[in-house]
């Protein structure tokens, strides 16, 4: 390539570059799935390096499986070797739903088509995964096929059971970087590192505001595998499929033509009616199959913030198979506004069957006192996840008072609808919730995180399943009477901050639905937030402020500063309404994991007093 010609290549990109930049959308959107690799600079820095995509190519042997790298780099292999092996077994199952029978050995040869900067560990397994099922399903011509969307890039590793492995955050954050400026309009990476990616892009978006990126972050290759804005699911038209096979199998192709009239219209019609999915548009919601066919619809009012966060979406909808019989029903918190009447309705959940039948309702109609007030119904439902309790099978649920303070996670027997004994009460809204396995017992347990009324704290904690009874502690006016103090195995309190009190509220509070479990490390992390105009108290007013973490030892260990926080806090240092220290500075963060409070034995202690 002479000097002119590659002047041209560099203006054409940097053209393209401009308008990507400016909010523009690129019509020749990468057909690859890409992937970011990073390089090494010296003395042995990492920098965003170039994007890669990969061409596999399948055949049949008859011995062993054997995988062929090109090109070929001894050092790369070793780095792959497991990472292939995985991403092909869980291929190979998913594709078993698609494929009758599926060859045990083959011959799989993975062609680096750019092979510029380095693969670290096994951050190309979700991306490799993916190109396995479409060729898989391309050479054993099934009726369906899996085919990643155009304009797309992903990072992250697998391991046996499908879960997708964090990278680093300073990696995920070179790689966003690197993927800002590219054509990429989408990038899928591990959920653990979602906050490091997109504190990255809210920091590049400072400068090139327009620039249209979507940070997706997946648990698993399962959730990926059902975002039909990541991976589409289309059925192959026959006559295409028929000559696919026909070239493959010539002697064959006498019997197919046969048989073709009696099976055209088996393989025009998607006869699966099992529930699967639920997607929201903000006026409706639409039950699909595992293929994406939407079964039906229904009125189901939610605001955008719904819509766009699966977190959300899965606290309002449960796909269970409730009498194990192969047919899953849908559990759903119902719509609160009477659609005909547009009257308000006592908060339900619903239970139905595949054909929308309707299975039981349940009303939680609990009133509860308090030396301050009785506390009166209705209350505001959100589903937690299914669960055993006492051999029952139950779906875990949570309510806020709409309103007043109180609220309560109790269950619902998954058969009958019946609510089962135990509630355990707080004062004071929850706003996040997961279950997870916390002291190492080898059962779940509920972490949950909110507001307390009477201390005006935010507030964290844990409790197991077989002890979800009592109340949660908090100062007498507001406590939940005649019940018991419940049996927690942890209980923090984070007290407001300078920012709070400058502005006035009440209390800090916590990012709804922001609560983490770290499996590889047994940690918990949450995001607070503030309201910069507390009097008008709109989405757009707030900003997150602190990622907290507690680690495995139950303790706050870790205080991550937001970066659009910073800004607004630093600027109130600097006009001198606010003390130092500046906000992202070790000062500032021990000040905010010294005023964590820890109850202990009956009272509340700071952390050297909790962690003897």
């Amino acid at each position: 390539m002479n000097i002119n010609s590659a002047k041209e290549k560099v203006d054409k990109w940097s053209d393209i570059l401009i308008h990507i930049l400016n909010g523009e959308t690129y019509t020749n959107k990468e057909e690859n799935i890409q992937i970011p690799l990073l390089e090494s600079s010296e003395p042995d820095e990492i920098v965003p390096g170039v994007l890669e995509n990969l061409t596999v190519k399948i055949t049949k042997r008859k011995d062993e499986d054997k995988f062929l790298i090109v090109p070929s780099e001894k050092d790369l292999e070793q780095m792959l070797d497991e990472q292939i092996k995985i991403s092909w077994s869980l291929a190979k199952n998913y594709c078993e739903q698609f494929v009758r029978k599926i060859k045990d050995n083959h011959e799989v040869v993975i062609h680096f088509n750019r092979r510029s900067g380095f693969c670290r560990g096994n951050s190309l397994g979700l991306a490799l995964t993916i190109n396995f099922i479409e060729e898989l399903l391309k050479f054993y011509n099934p009726t369906y096929i899996v085919q990643a969307q155009n304009g797309l890039a992903i990072s992250g590793g697998l391991n046996k059971q499908g879960k997708v492995l964090p990278v680093g955050d300073e990696i995920v954050k070179l790689k966003t970087e690197l993927v800002f400026f590219s054509t990429v309009e989408q990038l899928v990476i591990p959920k653990h590192n979602e906050f490091a990616a997109r504190e990255k892009l809210d920091e590049l978006k400072l400068k090139y505001s327009e620039r249209i990126l979507k940070i997706t972050a997946v648990e698993d290759l399962e959730d990926l595998l059902n975002r039909r804005n990541i991976v589409g699911i289309k059925k192959i038209n026959p006559i295409v499929r028929t000559a696919k096979f026909a070239r493959r199998n010539v002697f064959a192709v006498l019997m197919i033509l046969l048989l073709t009239s009696l099976f055209t219209a088996l393989l025009t019609v998607d006869l699966d009616d099992n529930p699967s999915y639920v997607t929201l548009d903000g006026k409706k919601a639409y039950i699909k199959n595992k293929n994406g066919k939407t079964l039906f619809n229904f009125p189901f009012l939610t605001n955008k913030f719904d819509v766009d966060n699966p977190v959300s979406i899965s606290s309002f909808f449960k796909i269970v198979d409730i009498d194990f019989d192969g047919d899953n029903e849908i559990i759903y918190v119902a719509d609160k506004l009477n659609e005909n009447t547009k009257s308000w309705k006592i908060p339900s959940i619903e239970c139905v069957d595949k054909d929308f039948n309707a299975i039981w309702s349940y009303s939680f109609a609990d009133t509860v006192y308090s030396e301050r007030e009785i506390l009166l119904p209705p209350y505001d439902f959100r589903l937690i996840d299914t669960a055993t309790i006492n051999g029952r099978n139950v779906m875990l649920f949570r309510v806020n008072n709409r309103q007043s303070f109180s609220t309560a996670i109790s269950g619902i027997e998954l058969s009958s609808g019946l609510r089962i004994k135990n509630t355990f009460w707080g004062s004071g809204h929850t706003l996040s919730e997961i279950k997870r396995d916390i002291n190492n017992d080898g059962q779940e347990d509920i972490v949950a995180a909110g507001i307390d009324n009477g201390f005006e704290d935010a507030v964290v904690w844990g409790i197991e399943l077989n002890k979800l009874d009592g109340y949660r502690p908090t100062t007498r006016e507001y406590q939940i009477k005649g019940f018991k103090e419940a049996d927690l195995i942890f209980y923090f309190r984070i007290p407001k901050q300078d920012v709070d009190k400058y502005l006035g509220l009440r209390s800090p509070s916590i990012w709804y639905y922001s609560l983490n479990f770290r499996e590889y490390d047994k940690s918990l992390s949450f995001e607070m937030f503030t309201i910069k105009n507390p009097g008008t108290q709109t989405i757009s007013d707030f900003i997150k402020t602190y990622v907290i973490t507690i680690d495995s030892n139950l303790t706050v260990s870790d205080v991550v500063v937001i970066s659009s926080f910073r800004v607004f806090r630093d600027s109130l240092v600097a006009q001198g309404k606010l003390n130092p220290p500046y906000t992202d500075t070790k000062e500032n963060k021990e000040i905010i994991k010294n005023s964590v409070l820890y109850w202990k034995n009956g009272k509340w202690v700071k952390r050297e007093e909790w962690e003897k």
